[in-house]
């Protein structure tokens, strides 16, 4: 072997050293350029989290100052509803949480039907609230499972509601006390199979 193929092959080796100083240099430039990138989308994430966390946190205040407002005026001092907002599955979760004397008890399972329609109620108003709709809410036997007596408490709420809130409800209802305090009324009546509207 003689020299002039030792000086090709180290001159191979010069280049292929200068092919690789290039591509660690281009390499080294394109992972600093990342991590500047990385760190900017991990300030934007902690910056929508806090966001997240805080509409949240409003959202759950308003809905639960609507729910329990309702739930004073029938039951005072009885019943606290709060909601609860968690992670769970990559998903948000909202548990819905009634107590009663510092107990928490399940709405659904430990309470009459006449506080289930009261903090159904003032669930609709809230979402109605947190929505870019029309000034409407329409409530069908809205408070069937709610004792007479409380009855009229409750169309004086909605009352109230409606004034502040400038929305109209329409209810259908078979409750003297919920018709009483109505502005204007309408009786539905069946003749001959036709059904009839007329105003009271």
């Amino acid at each position: 072997m003689d020299i002039s193929t030792y000086e090709k092959a180290y001159n191979r080796s010069i280049g292929r050293k200068q092919v690789l100083t290039e591509q660690n240099t281009s390499l080294t430039s394109s992972i600093e350029s990342l991590t500047k990138r990385l760190g900017y989308i991990e300030q934007a994430q902690a910056l929508i989290q806090k966001v997240a966390q805080e509409t949240q946190e409003q959202l759950t205040f308003q809905i639960e100052d609507v729910v329990n407002t309702a739930l004073s005026t029938c039951f005072p001092d009885e019943y606290k509803f709060h909601m609860n907002i968690e992670i769970k599955r990559n998903n948000t979760e909202a548990s819905l949480i009634l107590t009663k004397n510092g107990t928490d008890i399940n709405p659904m399972e430990a309470v009459g039907g006449g506080v289930v329609d009261v903090v159904s109620m003032g669930l609709r108003i809230a979402s109605w609230s947190l929505s870019n709709t029309n000034n409407v809410l329409i409530i069908d036997e809205g408070f069937k499972f709610l004792s007479r007596d409380l009855q009229p408490k409750m169309a004086d709420i909605l009352q109230e509601i409606s004034a502040k809130l400038e929305v109209q409800f329409i209810q259908v209802s078979h409750s003297p006390d919920i018709i009483e305090k109505s502005d204007r009324v309408f009786t539905v009546a069946l003749n001959d199979g036709v059904s009839r509207i007329m105003e009271n």
